[in-house]
């Protein structure tokens, strides 16, 4: 069977935005899929649709230029989203669909939220800044249906369903709409605003270190105060930011908020003090993370400065081979990048080994009742000897208790994170923490 990407140079193509047609989708898929092997293949249906732009009416032959470089700029960041396997159609003024074979369904779902990544920030036309937002169903063969038609009409009604309960929603379930409660929707909605007023702001947790006696580093924990609903929890919050699209925004606000962090340690005399960002996978696997990545370090000088990354074990489990590439990119920019929750997942010492990382940070789930459980004790011991002998430094958060810092001096390399030793302060608060304790010459935590 031909590739897409082989044949879609003889199709009628949509003249304004570069996509297939309708009855081109329909011609390929006939002949390339149900005529070939239909028992064994697998597709996914993603149905788009845009909206938000007041200058956009409807597709005719008198479209003004504006909305027609608007529908080009549409089509070309949507086509670099994709594959060459990909087929993508324009079926209406501002409707897409793209048809993804032989791929697990998780991939689609990928695809999708990076879509909503590419179309987050605005498009100027002209002079003219236009606010695009997006809602996507997609459907899946043969589980939802063996008819092309059919698929297509399962995938548009997801996307309906989404459209109503608010902008920049994906659907993937099987059965009626994304269940979101009335609070998360109302969150959502409220999210892209949050982030430009400030109501996102940050708190750091110091980490101790044990062999030079001292804070070493932080971490950075972004948090929401909503003007109604107060103190948002990240666990809810960043899920959402993930889903509509934000997630670049927050990602992008934060990097910033570290290099003004990094300015007022300096002047505070706070000298190799690292600053931990935790980097949502959803923002890593964008196809523009790497370039906006090099754009903020030299704005904003952070390739100065003693930035680190956290990315969950999770995350190494899945992209394997895109990650070594990303890492070993990040890595040269001079970032030291940590796996956070290491012990969750299922992480072997060949893929630790093939990847650029620096510190693994053990779970909290390893640390508490590490006093009283010789298993615990034994398994970080295990841990720290591995990390030594790759060259890695080890963290061991959520540390609460006196008991387990007493077990925990057993382990000379590593350095600390927990509420015993540092809970999440203000930036200001931070600094004065760091003098305070120097000045005690390291008595006073």
């Amino acid at each position: 069977m031909k590739k897409p990407v082989e044949i879609l140079h003889v199709l009628h193509h949509d003249s304004c935005s570069s996509a297939l047609d309708y009855a081109a989708l329909m011609k390929l898929l006939q002949r390339n899929f149900f005529q070939t092997d239909p028992e064994h293949i697998r597709f996914s249906v993603l149905f788009i649709e845009f909206y938000g732009f007041n200058q956009f009416y409807g597709y005719n032959e008198n479209l003004l230029e504006r909305d027609q470089l608007l529908i080009s700029k549409i089509g070309k960041k949507l086509s670099s989203a994709l594959t060459e396997n990909d087929m993508l159609v324009r079926v209406g003024d501002y409707q897409y669909i793209v048809v993804q074979a032989d791929i697990p369904e998780r991939v689609s779902s990928e695809l999708a939220r990076q879509i909503m990544h590419l179309f987050s920030e605005p498009c100027m036309i002209n002079g003219d800044m236009f606010y695009i937002y997006t809602s996507i169903g997609i459907s899946f063969y043969p589980d939802e249906g063996t008819d092309l038609y059919a698929l297509i009409k399962v995938a548009e009604n997801k996307m309906k369903k989404v459209r109503k309960n608010g902008k920049n929603l994906i659907s993937t379930v099987q059965d009626s709409s994304i269940l979101l409660t009335e609070r998360q929707m109302e969150l959502k909605q409220a999210l892209p605003a949050a982030i430009e007023n400030g109501e996102i702001y940050f708190l750091y947790q110091a980490q101790y270190s044990q062999v030079h006696k001292c804070f070493t580093g932080a971490e950075m924990l972004a948090r929401w105060k909503h003007p109604v609903h107060g103190e948002i929890s990240p666990e809810i919050f960043i899920p959402l930011a993930e889903q509509n699209g934000m997630i670049a925004s927050l990602s992008i606000k934060t990097l910033v908020a570290a290099s003004k962090a990094f300015i007022v340690l300096n002047h505070a005399h706070i000298d190799d003090f690292s600053l931990s960002v935790n980097i949502s996978p959803v923002f890593l696997l964008t196809a523009h993370f790497y370039k906006t990545l090099q754009f903020l370090l030299q704005e904003y000088g952070l390739h100065e400065r003693n930035l680190h990354f956290e990315i969950t074990e999770e995350m190494l489990l899945e992209h394997t081979d895109y990650l070594l590439d990303i890492l070993h990119k990040i890595k040269n920019l001079g970032i030291c990048i940590e796996v956070d929750d290491f012990g969750t997942g299922y992480t072997s010492i060949r893929q630790l080994a093939d990847l650029p990382i620096d510190i693994l940070k053990i779970d909290k789930s390893f640390i508490q009742g590490i006093d009283t459980d010789k298993k615990k004790h034994d398994l970080l011991k295990a841990i720290v000897s591995m990390a030594e002998a790759l060259n890695m430094k080890v963290i061991a958060e959520g540390i609460e208790k006196q008991e387990e810092a007493a077990v925990l001096q057993q382990f000379a390399p590593l350095t600390i994170q927990g509420y015993l030793y540092a809970k999440p302060v203000r930036l200001e608060a931070l600094v004065e923490k760091i003098k305070k304790h120097s000045a005690g010459n390291g008595n006073t935590l």
